[in-house]
């Protein structure tokens, strides 16, 4: 899963073609397409979308199941902590189960815990079957947390954590997602499950017509990097739609003058919901012409802009992810 929010980034120096896996050919320097990285990312990121919607149809299942699904859970290995969570302390294959004590954690509640544990199957399939994929959840209106792969919920979480309050859940409320699909977290955060800077692709659980919950798939930026941009020499980067730098090559970074990125290390536990500084943001360079360039981001699907940056003349090639409202940005010389 992902409690999502706080700030600050993830690091990068890059490269083209997927690691892990389904490793591919890396693409010659110099035929180096944005485009081409665009197609890739947009191609696994709708599967990913895909699998996020499946995934929530199949948790409205257990809800409308329920009933059958109760008698066949052993309840003693769910208990409650000395601080007042209700958790599932021993890793047993599964997914691990934290509920907070933000609101009265009845019997009622309980039962969530117990019965979403058919979930799991699933949980685990998304986790080996998509190596892009860091963690998968459900989180309930309740405050409840199932992910896989299992974790020390306790130590991780803060007692009163309030899921409901994060952006990976409430986007996906009726509010801002009135259509029920699935809706990605582009602009990426600081997860509170311990994986670092992620973005994630979540959807809703209705039952009754009441939302009971969303579900969501986690993708690490350190993912990112491996599989499109690591071994890669061009100066290329991935900015979000608010023109935050998502990954990028040092090359990339030290034409538009950013500080370098560095991995976010945990002092504390997250405890909500906050977004990557301005320093990263290239719509808020100190540079006029970087500036001038994150407009014509904005503004054009794909580009081939001329601008000189660092003392020296470039032109800027974009293309548009499609589905995530990012850019992929590659400078050549002209």
């Amino acid at each position: 899963m992902q409690l999502t929010c706080a700030l600050l980034f993830t690091a990068v120096v890059l490269s083209l073609g997927l690691t892990a896996c389904n490793k591919q050919p890396a693409i010659e320097e110099a035929k180096i397409q944005p485009s081409v990285i665009a197609q890739r990312l947009a191609a696994e990121f709708q599967s990913v979308l895909t699998e996020t919607e499946q995934l929530a149809a199949a948790t409205a299942d257990l809800y409308a199941r329920k009933e059958s699904i109760l008698p066949t859970i052993d309840r003693t290995k769910y208990v409650f902590a000395a601080n007042g969570a209700f958790h599932k302390p021993v890793d047993d294959g599964g997914a691990s189960l934290w509920i907070s004590n933000v609101v009265p954690i009845t019997p009622e509640v309980q039962e969530v815990a117990f019965f979403t544990e058919a979930l799991d199957p699933a949980l685990i399939r998304i986790c080996k079957e998509m190596p892009v994929v860091a963690q998968v959840y459900f989180n309930d209106r309740h405050s409840l947390n199932r992910i896989y792969p299992w974790m020390d919920s306790l130590i991780q979480y803060e007692p009163m954590m309030n899921i409901p309050k994060f952006n990976f859940y409430y986007l996906a409320d009726a509010s801002h997602n009135p259509t029920r699909r699935g809706v990605w977290v582009a602009e990426p955060y600081v997860d509170p499950a311990g994986r670092g800077w992620m973005i994630s692709a979540i959807a809703p659980v209705y039952h009754q017509d009441a939302l009971e919950g969303v579900v969501g798939l986690d993708i690490t930026l350190e993912s990112i990097l491996n599989r499109y941009i690591e071994s890669t020499r061009a100066p290329l980067a991935i900015i979000a739609e608010s023109g935050v730098i998502v990954a990028a090559t040092e090359q990339a970074i030290a034409i538009l003058e950013m500080p370098k990125l560095k991995n976010h290390k945990y002092l504390e536990t997250v405890i909500q919901d906050t977004f990557k500084t301005d320093d990263y943001n290239i719509a808020k360079s100190r540079l006029r012409p970087v500036r001038a360039l994150a407009a014509v981001l904005t503004q054009q699907s794909e580009t081939d802009q001329p601008v000189r940056l660092a003392g020296q003349n470039y032109i800027a090639r974009t293309a548009r992810v499609d589905g995530l409202g990012w850019t992929v940005l590659v400078f050549d010389t002209p």
